[in-house]
């Protein structure tokens, strides 16, 4: 069946039986609104949150790296006119001093200057309006996708008093090296790659060990994760939290 529908300023053509985010995120992934139009962002929020994104959407664009710094969002969509001190070209270099996450620039001009300045800034993707929801998820799947791989890659995760070394398969803990199985690195790096986010067990089971019947391997995980307590134990302020229904998840506390 196709579903057809419009959504003020954007509209989207596709079959109901294409699951797009799915194939991508581990989690439901946090996604940062800045539009000043209401007409167009309220929809548009509604219209992510049905594709299983958390969003957070703000039309004052004042309360930006505010909003920023508690919401922490894994994608921020940023309009680059803006009714507000700063525009949105102006905020995303503001953010680039703080982190690396990726930024969708929404806009109804089309001049060069835009372009070449939005481009500019890493890590950034341009859609103009009026645009199709489509293109819009396609656009995050692909800012999403590349951030993911770059994270897969990552040499060292600092973690409170611990740095986890991936490659190396070691935690080291001071001048003490602790070195993980095959197993127990692959499922702490699938952890720390989603730090202070839940991941499913069903999902951590099928990166790891490739395998689509979750409750064959179950048990096998809560061994891994029961060793990972332990190793973990000797800083307070790292926290493994498991919960039946959400999964697991790494967080550290100040």
């Amino acid at each position: 069946m196709i579903t057809s529908y419009k959504l003020l300023g954007f509209s989207t053509n596709f079959s109901s039986s294409y699951t797009l985010i799915d194939k991508i995120h581990v989690r439901m992934k946090k996604v940062l609104i800045i539009e000043d139009d209401v007409n167009l962002g309220t929809p548009l929020a509604g219209a992510l949150e049905m594709h299983n994104y958390q969003v957070l959407y703000i039309a004052n664009a004042d309360k930006a790296m505010e909003d920023l710094s508690h919401f922490e969002p894994d994608i921020v969509l940023l309009d680059i006119i803006l009714n507000g001190e700063l525009n949105g070209l102006e905020i995303a270099n503001k953010i680039r001093t703080i982190n690396n996450t990726p930024i969708l620039f929404t806009t109804a001009r089309d001049g060069n200057e835009d372009f070449k300045q939005a481009f500019s800034i890493s890590n950034t993707d341009y859609v103009r309006k009026p645009y199709r929801l489509i293109e819009v998820l396609l656009r995050i799947e692909k800012l999403l996708s590349n951030q993911i791989q770059t994270n897969k890659y990552k040499k060292q995760y600092p973690i409170g008093s611990f740095t986890f070394f991936p490659e190396e398969q070691m935690i080291k803990h001071q001048s003490e090296k602790i070195h993980l199985t095959n197993y127990e690195s692959a499922v702490f790096s699938v952890l720390c790659q989603n730090m202070d986010s839940f991941v499913s067990r069903k999902i951590i089971i099928e990166s790891v060990w490739h395998e689509e019947e979750s409750k064959l391997k179950e048990g096998s995980l809560n061994n891994i994760i029961s060793t990972l307590r332990k190793h973990l134990s000797k800083d307070s302020t790292i926290t493994l939290e498991s919960k039946i229904k959400l999964g697991i998840k790494l967080t550290l506390t100040e």
